[in-house]
């Protein structure tokens, strides 16, 4: 007997459903958004003074130095801007499944400097994650946080047992924020507090971009490295845009993060690797989109999961990038057998059961106990067809005497 267990995924609002039961807590949205802002704070009375904290030779990178164009050493003030990235700004952030798991914000901050042409930025990389630790472990110490080091491309704060946040550092040219600057000042109104300080909402909001080449990312091994954290969330708000007729991307994506988190915690299978693969199933040509129903779209999502993790998944914006270069063939096994039994318990739980109890426990083993157990959630389609049938037959007859369905 088919099953509609729409309203078990999603209600409007605050009605009960497992999307509500995803949604951060007051207390967790208010302690990130309080630690963002001091976390921004410290960055922008600190940087003003970076020059300070290290020799010039620590400060600047060797290129830069050995650069013969540069008569005069540039400012060492920096002047940072932030954006927020990650699930926090796709709107697919999700309260912990388990206690050993953690929310988490990643901030990107940029900072306008100097660049040697075919090098690229003048500070290093090197340099400027000691300067930010500094920063930011006078700010852990008085707040009692904890500075964690031990990231590649990061500098993790951890905020407490339930939360951290990430910083992750990019330069952008300074002559280009200038520019930026002038131009928001003329389209938007905005006037200019000083040469780079350009109105920092419009920059948060992304109403202010640079050429993806134009951005690097500090890497605390290899330098800087080019990386535009916009162009995957260009691509993912494009992709919830363009199926947005028929369904939520961003709840599909939330359900599927639930589910691997309850079923493994801490694991190799990335959100992004996910948001990927959704998009590549709602995507495939002939793809028949279940208008209004999150299950049956979650059901066609999983179905073509297992196939799509027995190969490499391309990075949708970074061309010969692959997501899932560092599974090894057990944990390739692991998720494909996973998502077998995500697509085939969907299936039984919608298509198999015969009573609205049967179908919520099987929901409830794939994705945990905070999947409600209102049986008054799902529907049966019998049922459904049976009201429309009573319904149409109290209609008078047509006076052809023949019964005609409409």
């Amino acid at each position: 007997m088919p099953a509609n267990a729409h309203k078990a995924f999603h209600q409007a609002g605050e009605l009960p459903c497992f999307r509500s039961e995803l949604e951060l807590t007051a207390n967790d949205r208010e302690e990130l958004l309080e630690a963002r802002k001091a976390v921004r704070s410290a960055l922008r009375t600190g940087l003003a003074r970076a020059g300070h904290f290290l020799a010039r030779e620590e400060y600047y990178a060797p290129y830069f130095l050995e650069h013969a164009r540069f008569s005069e050493t540039p400012s060492q003030r920096l002047e940072p801007k932030f954006r927020t990235q990650g699930s926090w700004a796709y709107k697919t952030l999700n309260s912990p499944a388990n206690d050993n798991q953690q929310i988490d914000l990643d901030e990107g901050m940029y900072l306008p400097m100097s660049f040697v042409d075919g090098l690229g930025p003048a500070v290093a990389s090197k340099g400027l994650y000691a300067v930010v630790e500094t920063i930011l472990g006078v700010l852990c110490e008085a707040r009692g946080w904890t500075l964690d080091t031990s990231k590649s491309i990061c500098v993790r704060i951890q905020i407490s047992e339930r939360a951290h946040l990430d910083v992750n550092i990019y330069a952008i040219p300074d002559h280009r924020v200038e520019e930026l600057a002038k131009s928001a000042a003329i389209n938007f109104g905005e006037a200019l507090n000083s040469q780079f300080n350009i109105n920092d909402a419009l920059f948060e909001q992304r109403q202010l971009r640079l050429d993806p080449t134009e951005i690097y990312v500090a890497h605390r091994r290899r330098g800087w490295e080019q990386s535009d954290p916009l162009q995957l969330e260009d691509w993912f708000v494009a992709a919830c845009d363009r199926h947005a007729h028929a369904v939520n991307v961003r709840r599909l994506v939330r359900y599927l993060k639930a589910w691997r988190d309850w079923r493994w915690g801490e694991c190799g299978l990335s959100s992004i690797t996910l948001m990927a693969c959704a998009v590549s199933a709602l995507d495939a040509p002939g793809t028949s989109l279940p208008k209004g129903r999150d299950d049956e779209a979650l059901l066609l999502v999983a179905k073509t999961l297992s196939q799509g993790f027995a190969g490499d998944i391309p990075n949708p914006v970074v061309e010969g990038k692959v997501l899932n270069d560092k599974w090894d063939v057990q944990a390739r096994n692991t998720f494909q057998l996973g998502a077998r039994a995500l697509a085939s318990q969907l299936e039984r739980a919608l298509r198999g059961e015969t009573q609205a109890g049967a179908v919520l426990d099987r929901l409830q083993a794939l994705f945990g106990e905070r999947f409600p157990d209102d049986e008054s959630l799902v529907s049966s389609l019998q049922t459904i067809e049976i009201i429309r049938s009573s319904t149409a037959s109290v209609q008078p007859s047509p006076k052809v005497g023949v019964s005609q369905s409409g």
